[in-house]
């Protein structure tokens, strides 16, 4: 803690917990049971993260089947999970800091 930081309330942190497991299960599950409406969708939330990395030459992507779209690589996968956990963490923790502010 720096000086003039205040504590993190236990409170504001189990709701940080809470917020992220709400996320990343409502991500997951949209993933797992995609309606037809949402399926591009949930490809842009693959593929969007890796483009800017395959543009400049991370092999984020797999070798592309003739006339197909390439699938992700370990590593992109990695990418893609990071990120997300990343972007969720993030919303939790704005959230919970407002939420715990009131």
């Amino acid at each position: 803690m720096t000086v003039g930081q205040a504590p993190d309330s236990s409170v504001a942190k189990r709701s940080r917990w809470v917020l992220f497991a709400a996320f990343a299960g409502a991500h997951t599950a949209a993933a797992l049971f995609t309606p037809v409406a949402l399926a591009p969708a949930m490809a842009g939330s693959v593929y969007l993260p890796l483009l800017p990395l395959h543009a400049a030459g991370v092999p984020v992507l797999a070798a592309a089947a003739p006339g197909g779209w390439s699938s992700p690589s370990l590593l992109g996968w990695a990418v893609v999970l990071l990120a997300w956990l990343a972007i969720w963490w993030a919303g939790a923790h704005l959230l919970s800091q407002l939420f715990a502010r009131r």
